[in-house]
């Protein structure tokens, strides 16, 4: 029944005003905006995450106000083969992918003033991103190491791993573009101890190696403002929603009631039943924490800082 439901709300989103701000522009359209020059009064914000952490729920907060636009994975299928070229380091020219995030930002801040631009798959290309889109925000979204990979399980990741054969860049022959780049596997010798691991154990590598390569880019940036969101901090936080209000200047302002509707808008939500850590074996526990603590020991150090 709660599968019905959402799956409702999110036909009946699509009607939304807030749903026809993000139709994806054709390149046509985004051509138009080439000579925009951006101001004083506009923000650019480009938020970075591992996925499943509450980015496509936050770029919604953004969306719900009249001079921001915010939106996650909009190119999905450009952004995942980005995070394949850039994962493995492959000698292929960037220079198409970055020309359309630029046109895409001069468009949302030509028609809303303000745009805020979240993607999973630009976790590899913080330094880059931020060089070539010279944002005045970033965010650095993440989630609890269990919720996030519970959530990962759920979805599917890394089901078909006895198609890998080596520690080479691969195609995961998959049911869709996104999800064919996106599954990256170690690009150095941990490979051949990743292959023997469980799925939560492979899932834990992929959520502790992309959030500690977010986080040494976002120690690295100068000059620009950052954020850390985690989304427990966050999540049905009235007084944090009324402090980002204020800071990044919504023209309107949701109720509370407004507010924890928006959860409803995200429909990136998982549909299958979760594999709760409660659940996993003593097996997969132990990998989840072995691997956490070898690759990315720092969630907990992590603090809100909006």
């Amino acid at each position: 029944m709660k599968t019905l439901i959402y799956k409702i709300k999110n036909r009946l989103f699509r009607f939304s005003k807030e749903a026809k701000k993000l139709k994806r522009p054709s390149f046509e359209q985004l051509s138009h905006f080439e000579n925009f020059q951006k101001n004083s009064e506009n923000k650019l914000a480009l938020s970075f995450g591992a996925g499943r952490c509450g980015q496509n729920w936050f770029a919604k907060i953004f969306n719900s106000h009249q001079n921001w636009i915010g939106s996650c994975e909009r190119f999905s299928e450009f952004e995942s083969f980005y995070r394949y070229i850039t994962y493995y380091d492959l000698p292929i020219n960037k220079e198409g992918i970055f020309k359309l995030f630029l046109l895409a930002s001069k468009m949302d801040m030509a028609k809303f003033q303000n745009t805020f631009i979240a993607s999973p798959y630009l976790s590899f290309g913080v330094d880059e991103f931020c060089k070539r889109l010279k944002p005045d925000y970033i965010f650095f979204n993440i989630r609890d190491p269990i919720k996030s990979i519970e959530s990962f399980y759920s979805k599917g990741w890394y089901l078909n791993t006895n198609s890998y054969s080596d520690n080479n860049p691969l195609i995961d022959s998959s049911v869709n573009l996104k999800k064919t780049f996106s599954r990256i596997i170690p690009n150095n010798s941990y490979y051949f101890e990743w292959e023997k691991l469980t799925r939560i154990g492979k899932i834990t590598w992929f959520w502790s190696t992309i959030n500690k390569s977010i986080f040494n880019d976002f120690k690295k940036i100068e000059k620009i403002e950052k954020f850390f969101i985690k989304l427990k901090d966050i999540d049905k936080n009235y007084e944090i929603y009324l402090r980002m209000r204020e800071k990044f200047k919504f023209k309107n302002i949701m109720t509370k009631k407004e507010f924890f509707n928006v959860i409803n808008k995200a429909p990136n939500k998982s549909l299958k039943d979760k594999y709760e850590f409660k659940n996993w074996t003593t097996l997969e526990k132990k990998e989840f924490e072995k691997i956490k603590n070898e690759f990315f020991p720092f969630y907990e150090t992590i603090k809100t800082n909006i």
